[in-house]
């Protein structure tokens, strides 16, 4: 199995190389968090929090995430709404061990291109169990390019 493996990789350009080993390192990293190889191949990233109670995250429309048309794929533009609302629930909440999707309605304004996308995740509604989430999705010309709403339940780490 190495030796195929090492036989197509064989002529690949070091940046591809590097992006190979990138998701591989992320592949193993699922074993302790879930979502790792989804975020590296997304490029998901935290944004350092503002003072307007918005919480961003980016992600990069690389090649490999367009659909035929050379758009970015819709179920990838929810895939990255949903972890960034996952993700902005355990920020605002450090007692949440797991964030549960209850739905999710995305609103496609315009297609994703190539560039990064930036999502703001305002918080509606956080109750005990329930966390009610916004989303705007920006493209790197700050024009958006969809909405969403969604509502999430929290399970607490147990004592």
């Amino acid at each position: 199995m190495l030796d195929e493996i090492v036989r197509e990789l064989n002529g690949l350009p070091a940046e591809e190389l590097a992006q190979i080993l990138r998701l591989i390192r992320a592949k193993k990293a699922t074993y302790h968090h879930p979502l790792a190889f989804v975020q590296e191949v997304m490029r998901f990233q935290a944004v350092p929090a503002s003072e307007d109670g918005k919480y961003s995250y980016t992600m990069t429309i690389s090649d490999e995430l367009l659909n035929r048309y050379g758009i970015l794929h819709g179920g990838l533009m929810t895939a990255f709404i949903d972890t960034a609302m996952a993700e902005t629930a355990f920020v605002i909440d450090s007692t949440v061990e797991r964030a549960f999707t209850l739905n999710i309605s995305v609103d496609f304004i315009k297609p994703g291109k190539s560039g990064d996308l930036r999502a703001d995740i305002k918080v509606i509604q956080n109750s005990r169990v329930i966390i009610v989430f916004h989303a705007d999705v920006y493209d790197r010309d700050n024009q958006v390019v969809a909405t969403a709403m969604a509502h999430f339940y929290k399970q607490h780490r147990r004592e």
